[in-house]
């Protein structure tokens, strides 16, 4: 058995989620209405999180994957359920009929950001699936911390996923506001 997962953040770069969950297989793009992005989830290391945030005329982009239902606890314990994080079973996504998962933040504050390599990854999710440029441009335009803490485990795992897809410096995917 497998389950529809609908991706918006870091998970969107196939290397990333591949990772985490080894069978998953993309299924398409799709669009999730009343909703925006924000990196308002507080992360264990202090920098935002990307989640979905109710708002009634907007739109996020996102990858749909089909992942089997064997390792959904193991995405769960990445996710964070019940550390930040709560997954959605009903989630809306146009033009799917089939119940898809999602995962949204439960605590949010609208002061964080996210780390610099945090949003190259997101950046790099959107851009190899074609997502709209305008939304693309968006994210890249996003301000953010540079870590400094460059022996982070999490900051290593996300920057070797993007050099499996070719980006040698995620730097170059994102605007200097910082």
């Amino acid at each position: 058995m497998t389950f529809l997962y609908f991706a918006y953040g870091s998970n969107m770069l196939p290397a990333r989620l591949l990772g985490r969950c080894p069978s998953a297989k993309v299924v398409g793009t799709g669009v999730a209405r009343a909703w925006s992005l924000a990196f308002s989830k507080a992360s264990k290391d202090g920098s935002g999180k990307a989640t979905l945030v109710a708002e009634p005329n907007s739109a996020v982009p996102g990858v749909i994957f089909e992942i089997d239902l064997a390792e959904r606890e193991l995405l769960d314990r990445h996710e964070g359920v019940g550390s930040g994080y709560r997954r959605d079973d009903a989630f809306a996504v146009e033009g799917i009929t089939v119940p898809t998962s999602s995962y949204l933040g439960t605590s949010l504050d609208h002061t964080l950001r996210p780390f610099d390599w945090y949003l190259a990854t997101v950046v790099a999710g959107a851009d190899y699936y074609g997502l709209e440029t305008a939304y693309v441009a968006a994210l890249r335009s996003t301000r953010f911390v540079e870590d400094t803490e460059l022996d982070r485990r999490t900051r290593v795992e996300a920057i070797e996923a993007m050099r499996e897809h070719g980006i040698e410096d995620y730097r170059t995917l994102l605007e200097r506001l910082g």
